[in-house]
Order: C-alpha cells, then sequence, then structure tokens
C-alpha cells in the first residue's frame, strides 16, 4: 500500500508544479491585458478631451481674432471721433463771437427805423438771448435761429401791414390803426378815421399829418388791411410835415 501511494503524490507534487506558473502566467497575462484595455480606454478618453480642447482653442483663436479687428476698428473710430471733437470744439470757439455778433446786428436793426411791433420784437430779441446762453442748443442751431430773426426783421423792410396799438398823442394813451410801410414808415389812423399823422423819427414821437393826408392814408390802411384792391396813394413818405 505505501508503494503504491508514493508515485501518486509525486504526480500531484509534479501537476502542482506544472499548473502553478501556468496559472501564473494566466494572472499575468490576463492582469496585462487589462492594463492595456485600462491605457486604450484612457488613451480614447484623453484623444477625445484633446481634441475637444483642440476645437476650443481655435474657436477661441478665431473670437480672439475677430475681437482683436473690432478693437482696432474700435479705437480707429475713438480716434476719428477725438479729431472731430476737437474740430467742433474749434469751431465752436471761433463761431461763437460771430453769432455774438449776429445777435448784436439784430438789436441795431430792430433798434433802427420807426419803433412797430415792439412788445412782439422785444419778446422774440429775449427768446434768441435765452438761446444763445443755452449750452445745450447746438451752434448750428443757434445760428439757424438767429438767421430767421434777420430774415424776419429784413422781411419788415419788404411788406406792409396794419395793427392796433396804443401811442401817444396829446400826451394821452391813445388806440388807433398804425399803419406800417415798410421799414421806413410808420402812420397811424385814430379808429373815428377823423385824424391822422407818422412818427417822427428825428424827434421820436408821434405828429399830426394835414387833413389833406386822411384820405389816401384811409386807402392805404384799407389796402393792408386787404378791405379794398391796391391802387396807386400819395403819402408824405420821408417828409416832416406840420399840422
Amino acid at each position: 500500500m505505501l508503494l503504491s501511494a508514493l508515485p501518486q503524490a509525486r504526480a500531484t507534487q509534479t501537476q502542482q508544479r506544472v499548473e502553478k506558473p501556468l496559472r501564473q502566467a494566466v494572472d499575468t497575462r490576463q492582469s496585462a491585458q487589462k492594463t492595456v484595455d485600462a491605457w486604450r480606454d484612457d488613451r480614447e478618453r484623453l484623444t477625445a478631451q484633446y481634441e475637444l480642447l483642440e476645437e476650443e482653442i481655435k474657436q477661441l483663436q478665431e473670437r480672439h481674432d475677430d475681437l482683436k479687428v473690432a478693437v482696432e476698428a474700435t479705437q480707429e473710430r475713438l480716434t476719428s471721433k477725438k479729431d472731430q471733437l476737437q474740430e467742433i470744439a474749434r469751431i465752436t470757439g471761433e463761431i461763437t463771437p460771430f453769432l455774438d455778433q449776429l445777435f448784436q446786428q439784430l438789436i441795431e436793426v430792430s433798434r433802427s427805423g420807426p419803433p412797430f411791433l415792439q412788445s412782439e420784437r422785444q419778446q422774440r430779441q429775449e427768446k434768441l438771448q435765452a438761446m444763445i446762453n443755452d449750452p445745450s442748443i447746438s451752434v448750428g442751431e443757434k445760428y439757424r435761429r438767429l438767421m430767421e430773426g434777420l430774415l424776419v426783421e429784413a422781411e419788415y423792410g419788404t411788406t406792409t401791414e396794419v395793427y392796433q396799438d396804443h401811442i401817444e398823442l396829446g400826451g394821452q394813451p391813445t388806440l388807433v390803426d398804425v399803419f406800417r410801410f415798410g421799414r421806413l414808415n410808420l402812420f397811424y389812423l385814430t379808429l373815428d378815421q377823423a385824424s391822422c399823422g407818422f412818427f417822427n423819427e428825428a424827434d421820436q414821437k408821434w405828429q399830426a399829418l394835414e387833413p389833406s393826408a386822411l384820405r389816401p392814408l384811409k386807402s392805404a390802411v384799407a389796402m393792408a388791411a386787404k378791405r379794398q384792391p391796391v391802387e396807386l396813394v400819395s403819402l408824405p413818405i420821408g417828409r416832416m410835415v406840420q399840422p
């Protein structure tokens, strides 16, 4: 019995000596395969991340280039605007005295000649003065409105009109029809049309006209008020007529 057990024990030992390296080799191969598989997965994952990052870098570079172009364009516009502002400041500095001269010219024009529509013209001048002193109004707008004011004054020289006003006659304020003949002459006709006269610029006062001037002045007033057709009349224009 003992002799038969020895060969069997030796066979078992031999099998164990053979199987152990095989198992170790298989375990090693399986471990290596797992490592390779893990590396492959990591490589694929990292490759995907790398490609994604490359795409992001490309997009960021394109955006950077676009922003750079936009910044350069903005800088050019800012430089241009800065030059424009400097030019505007220079022109404004040069034109402001000119606007003051225009306004003074308007004042002088309105003061020359007989005193007609004084309240209306005074209000216009006050509004223009306030406009000139308003920094929120552009130089161009100030120039335009000043020229409009001068144009209104100029148009007085080519028009006639009739309006009612209180003037001093005989030391008393009297409501009359005032006939403006351009910028040259002012005449008055009392509301009862019984007397008439003119503004004597030499004496700066209203002065009566002789009765012979009453009829042509009535016609002139009616024509200016569009109450009768236009016709030739003879008025004492440019004469200092004593009653």
